[in-house]
């Protein structure tokens, strides 16, 4: 039984059902109290120091920030994250996608309290959307902007490299919630990328032996040093264990060619 078994057998039963739905629609309404006044960024945004006085509920309600603040783009990434989170729940199943989401958020809660004045957001857990689906469905194709083809694994490259410049440039909260999301993505996927390196790693060995293998000669004359790949116009025949040029054994001695 693999990991990822395991845990889904142990963890399984606290995941929560139809989370996907639930979260988008968590996101639509907090877009909405954001947009009405109802309510303000900085009372849903996860802060460790914040949530021991008592405000638990930004253990939750940062995870329904929404990415953005254009009614446009928003919507967009909605239908995006639905469309990306239905495939990876019909792959997966309920459960495997909840503790894959769920992970992600957990480890970003357990960060947050190594930092407990900074902020937390919800962007790079999100990003577990494009990155889990750019591995399962690498081919798929959106048009950005509407205009231009685009597979998904692109996407997913370009993706990765915004969490490589948020660590490298970023403060070291930041770079807690990129290692918590590529945490939660290694889980899932580490093993499968670790196979895939190994196999690359033996073909590329084979290829290259077999390139070596083709400089070394299979027929070598004992008397003059013709080989197969130096002179591959001639024959070679054995005698008495012994290899010989054509010319050797028909006139008992080897001419040049």
């Amino acid at each position: 039984m693999s990991l990822l078994d395991r845990l889904e057998r142990v963890f399984g039963r606290f995941t929560l059902p139809n989370l996907l739905p639930i979260l988008l629609m968590g996101q639509v309404l907090v877009y909405l109290f954001l947009a009405t006044g109802a309510v303000e960024t900085y009372q849903l945004l996860l802060n460790a120091g914040m949530m021991m006085e008592g405000q638990v509920w930004r253990a939750v309600t940062f995870m329904l920030l929404p990415l953005s603040d254009s009614p446009i783009w928003f919507a967009l990434g909605v239908y995006i994250t639905w469309l990306m989170g239905s495939a990876l729940e019909k792959q997966w199943g309920e459960v495997r996608f909840a503790l894959y989401l769920s992970t992600g958020w957990f480890l970003t809660v357990v960060s947050s309290f190594i930092f407990p004045g900074a902020v937390f957001g919800n962007q790079f857990i999100m990003g577990l959307f494009t990155l889990g689906f750019a591995k399962l469905y690498p081919d798929f194709e959106f048009l950005m902007f509407f205009i231009i083809p685009m597979k998904v694994k692109y996407i997913g490259w370009i993706t990765w490299g915004m969490y490589a410049m948020a660590f490298l440039g970023g403060p070291w909260p930041v770079r807690a919630m990129v290692l918590s999301a590529t945490a939660a993505w290694l889980l899932f996927f580490g093993g499968e990328v670790a196979r895939t390196a190994e196999s690359r790693k033996r073909k590329t060995a084979f290829t290259r032996q077999a390139k070596m293998n083709e400089r070394i000669p299979m027929h070598t004359c004992e008397k003059c040093g013709k080989t197969n790949l130096s002179h591959p116009q001639i024959d070679f025949r054995y005698q008495g264990g012994r290899c010989y040029c054509e010319s050797y054994l028909s006139k008992g001695v080897c001419e040049d060619v």
